[in-house]
């Protein structure tokens, strides 16, 4: 591996990041999910699954609409199908919301005699109330946090439950529905064979990544072990249809394609039409229906970029139109803003601001419900400060869930005041001041011998990287060789490193490093720095392909002037992005 090739570099990173450098990440090495340390719930499902099939129970799968819940689905509906008659079904975003809701019990098979959610169900108590009084078993598989009441379920199983000794809380829905399959293999391997749990381990992969969950030990087993299978040409043959759109190789693939190739090409489905479409693509093996999905699926993926875009413009315009309230959550929204994007773009406002946001828009009869879907910053735990909000002003929230840096959450319309000023109270009383800081952990500087291309591989070999597990950040101090804005604004720039101890340009033979950095609204200036300007810039070691070909490439996270002090050669540093000072004013743009 490259990863030998620097080996000091490289177990510095790891060791940081609390990894063993010789860990192989070996699949055999996962926890399992049975026994003192397994699942709680878990064998109780299986049985529940064994007698089901037993008497050839329908089975109805209850996912969810983004691309964890469509994995997750996808998954389970694989491995169940030469067992028992299985079906699918998935909220309509728009008009159903989050989860298993009584109008979705309502619209599973009479003939259904098993439900089993995925990556939801854990908060449906009304729901899953509706199902039973269809005299159908309800099995739920989640991972989201459970409330202080627990669903009426027959078997719940979530490694985030009460008493669940499971070590991995982390795990995505898909990992919890792919270690039911694996649970199922261990006690009836003539069910489900080894070959099935190896090849959905592509789809736990690309769930694990694109749903954010922090990248432990265990998940990042997963992930490298569906990550091999591409790599391989083994995929899942739908998926590979979205890899063709994407323009990506197999052999090439990394993790961030999860996140910005394939993941959004995914989650449009949900987001604007069906996510069966999704589903059904994740299933088929016909080579004319996964052209057809996928080249659907690229085309919403366009639509939603658009919509997107012109929210994003809008809640910009709306913060910054109004007097400052001096409210450290941001909170806005609009009837028109379609809900399939409201999360997107309550991230981009975060981002851009450095504050949480919240961004809604107008649901239900007559629009009188506001829906809406917030991101957090570091060291604030958005659905414990729902989950207060809600235990202070009884009524006030009709349903929220989700995690410590996003929540999904749906009010009526009527009292969005109310709750704006009841989480801003709460931010205020849980973070000092209500100032909310970005933590930036950097590994230092590189010395001008590692910046390479051989290194940048190394790089990526030593992943995966992601939540919880970041990709290296260095800084450095660098002249501007070449300068000029590309596309959208963004920068375009040669930069040659500083010597990290004198200050004086490097080594005569370090040459010039191509380098790129997309804006996010928070930079000093707008336009690039001119040639010869010094500046300091934090950076990832990019792999720059294209036709065919390779380069080193700068991906630029933040570029400032160089300060006087020369960074010094630390094994670990730290900076932090205070909140923008003067930030522009809040807003509720929901019209009454």
């Amino acid at each position: 591996m490259m990863v030998n090739a620097y080996p000091t570099l490289i177990r510095r990173l790891l060791l940081a990041r609390g990894a063993d450098p010789e860990d192989a990440l070996e699949l055999s090495t996962i926890s399992h999910p049975l026994g003192k340390q397994g699942m709680l719930g878990m064998k109780e499902a299986v049985d529940w699954i064994a007698y089901a099939s037993s008497q050839s129970w329908p089975v109805t799968i209850v996912g969810d609409y983004d691309v964890d819940g469509a994995c997750a689905t996808a998954i389970l509906r694989k491995g169940l199908e030469k067992l028992l008659p299985v079906t699918s079904i998935v909220p309509n975003r728009r008009t159903e919301g989050y989860g298993l809701s009584e109008s979705v019990a309502a619209r599973i098979s009479p003939e259904t005699r098993l439900v089993i959610t995925v990556d939801n169900g854990i908060s449906a108590h009304d729901g899953i109330a509706a199902v039973k009084a269809r005299s159908m078993a309800v099995i739920v598989t989640d991972h989201h946090l459970p409330g202080p009441r627990r669903p009426p379920a027959d078997i719940i199983v979530n490694p985030n439950q009460p008493g669940c000794p499971f070590p991995w809380k982390s795990t995505c829905g898909a990992g919890v529905a792919w270690y039911l399959l694996l649970a199922l293999h261990l006690t009836h391997p003539e069910w489900v064979g080894r070959e099935m749990l190896e090849e959905t381990l592509d789809l736990v992969a690309l769930a694990t990544v694109a749903d954010l969950v922090p990248l432990e030990r265990n998940n990042r087993v997963l992930v490298a072990n569906g990550l091999r299978r591409i790599r391989s040409g083994r995929i899942n043959p739908g998926l590979s249809g979205l890899v063709a759109f994407a323009g990506l190789e197999l052999e090439q693939m990394r993790e961030q394609d999860f996140a910005f190739k394939l993941g959004p090409r995914l989650n449009a489905a949900g987001r604007l039409a069906d996510m069966q479409t999704g589903i059904r693509l994740l299933l088929s093996r016909d080579a004319e229906n996964i052209e057809s999905w996928s080249r659907f699926l690229e085309t919403i993926n366009a639509q939603r970029k658009e919509i997107q875009a012109h929210i994003e413009r809008e809640a910009i315009q709306i913060t910054e139109s109004l007097q400052d309230t001096g409210d450290p959550v941001i909170c806005v929204g609009d009837d028109g803003w379609h809900n399939g994007v409201v999360g997107i773009v309550a991230s981009k406002l975060k981002e851009r601001y450095q504050r949480p946001a919240f961004v809604f828009t107008s649901t239900g009869d007559m629009g009188q419900t506001a829906q809406g879907s917030g991101r957090s910053m570091d060291g604030w735990h958005l659905r414990d400060a729902l989950a207060l909000v809600d235990s202070r002003t009884p009524g006030l929230l009709n349903r929220f869930g989700g995690h410590a840096m996003a929540a999904g959450l749906s009010l009526p319309k009527v009292r969005f005041e109310e709750f704006r000023r009841n989480i801003n109270a709460v931010s205020l009383e849980q973070v000092p001041g209500g100032r909310f800081q970005k933590n930036v952990w950097c590994d230092g500087p590189l010395q001008a011998a590692e910046m390479t291309l051989d290194m940048a591989k190394a790089i990526e070999q030593a992943g995966p990287w992601g939540q919880g597990f970041p990709e290296p950040l260095f800084e450095n101090d660098f002249v501007v060789v070449t300068s000029k804005a590309i596309k959208n604004g963004h920068w375009k720039l040669l930069l040659q490193m500083e010597d990290v101890v004198s200050g004086k340009s490097a080594s005569p033979k370090s040459p010039p490093v191509e380098a790129v950095h997309f804006l996010n609204g928070r930079e000093v200036a707008q336009e690039p720095p001119p040639v010869g300007f010094r500046v300091r810039a934090q950076y990832r070691l990019q792999v720059n392909r294209w036709q065919g070909r390779e380069g080193l490439q700068l991906m630029l996270e933040q570029v400032l002037p160089a300060p006087a002090p020369v960074v010094m050669p630390v094994q670990k540093s730290r900076s932090t992005d205070q909140r923008v000072t003067g930030a522009p004013p809040l807003t509720n743009g929901i019209s009454r």
